[in-house]
C-alpha cells in the first residue's frame, strides 16, 4: 500500500537539525561486509552495509539507526545479532551520514527507505538467504522500519522497535524544537500511529521504563494498536545512559532472539479454568 503523507512541515532546518544529528563521518570498513551503495532520483546516494551469515535459512534483519548514530557504529553490534541471533543483517544509511551524500530530511529518509529495502531483497535473493525478512528501527529509524513494513506487507515478516514512537510532537518538543512557533501539528508528522493501525505483522517492541524524550504510551500504543497477532511489549526497568543494548547486554539478544525464533508461530489460548 502506499502513503499519502507529506512531510513538509518536517524539512524546515529548525526540525531537521534537531531529527538528524549525524556524527562525525568514519569511512573505516570491517573486512565482513558488502558495502551497497544506492543512487537516488535527485541526485544523492544512500548506504546499504551487508554483514551476512552462514545460516542462509535464518532471518534477515534490516536496520535503520537512530538519527544520531552512522553505520560504522554497528560493527560491533552486528557481530552480536550473528552470533546470538544467527540472522543476516543489512544496516541501512541516511542521507548527509557516513558515505553517504546529501542532506538528509524527513520526505528524503522515508523515500530513500523503500530503495534501501528493495536493494536489501536484491542482496538477500543474490546471496541465497531463504529466511524471513525482518526491519527494524531503533530511535528515529523507527520511523522507517515502520514505513518499509507498512508499504511491503507481502515482502516483509516482523517489525522490532527499539526505543520507538507513535507520537512526533513529543519528541520534537523534549528536543527543543518550537512547535507551536513553527505551526506543526501532529498530523504534520511522521503518522505512525495511523500506519501501525494497518500493519498485521509479527511485532516486537522494547523500550526504557524512563526516556526523557519518549512517553511510555507511545510505545505502548504501537503495540496495542498493531493489528499483529505475535506481539511482544518489553519494558526496561529504570533509566539508560546510554542505548538499551549498554544497559541489558547479552539479555537484550536472549529475549529478541526468542521472538525472531518464533516469527509467525501464534500459540493458541488454552480454553478452561485456570
Amino acid at each position: 500500500m502506499s502513503t499519502p503523507y507529506t512531510y513538509d512541515k518536517l524539512d524546515q532546518e529548525s526540525v531537521t537539525s534537531h531529527l538528524f544529528q549525524p556524527p562525525v563521518a568514519s569511512t573505516s570498513k570491517p573486512d565482513n561486509c558488502q558495502d551497497i551503495l544506492i543512487d537516488t532520483a535527485d541526485g544523492a546516494t544512500v548506504h546499504l552495509r551487508a554483514f551476512g551469515s552462514d545460516l542462509k535459512d535464518k532471518p534477515v534483519i534490516l536496520l535503520f539507526h537512530d538519527g544520531s548514530e552512522q553505520v560504522s557504529d554497528y560493527t560491533d553490534i552486528v557481530a552480536l545479532y550473528i552470533k546470538n541471533l544467527g540472522t543476516s543483517c543489512l544496516i541501512a544509511e541516511y542521507r548527509g551520514y557516513g558515505l553517504a551524500s546529501g542532506t538528509p530530511s524527513a520526505t528524503t529518509m522515508l523515500a530513500d527507505s523503500k530503495l534501501i529495502f528493495h536493494k536489501a531483497l536484491e542482496w538477500k535473493k543474490a546471496n541465497g538467504y531463504s529466511g524471513k525478512m525482518v526491519c527494524m528501527g531503533v530511535g528515529l529509524g523507527c520511523t522507517s522500519a515502520i514505513e518499509v513494513v507498512h508499504n511491503h506487507p507481502d515482502q516483509t515478516d516482523a517489525l522490532m522497535i527499539d526505543s520507538g514512537f507513535t507520537f512526533t510532537l513529543p519528541v520534537l518538543k523534549a528536543m527543543g524544537v518550537d512547535v507551536a512557533g513553527l505551526a506543526i501539528r501532529e498530523e504534520d508528522c511522521f503518522h505512525n500511529l495511523e500506519k501501525i493501525r494497518e500493519i498485521n505483522k509479527p511485532l516486537y517492541v522494547i523500550h526504557m521504563g524512563k526516556d526523557d524524550f519518549i512517553p511510555m504510551d507511545n510505545p505502548s500504543n504501537l503495540v496495542s494498536e498493531s493489528k499483529g497477532q505475535q506481539k511482544e511489549f518489553q519494558i526496561v526497568p529504570g533509566k539508560a545512559d546510554g542505548s538499551i543494548l549498554d544497559t541489558t547486554g547479552n539479555m537484550y539478544f536472549e529475549v529478541m532472539g526468542r521472538f525472531v525464533k518464533n516469527i509467525g508461530i501464534v500459540r493458541k489460548k488454552k480454553v478452561g479454568v485456570r
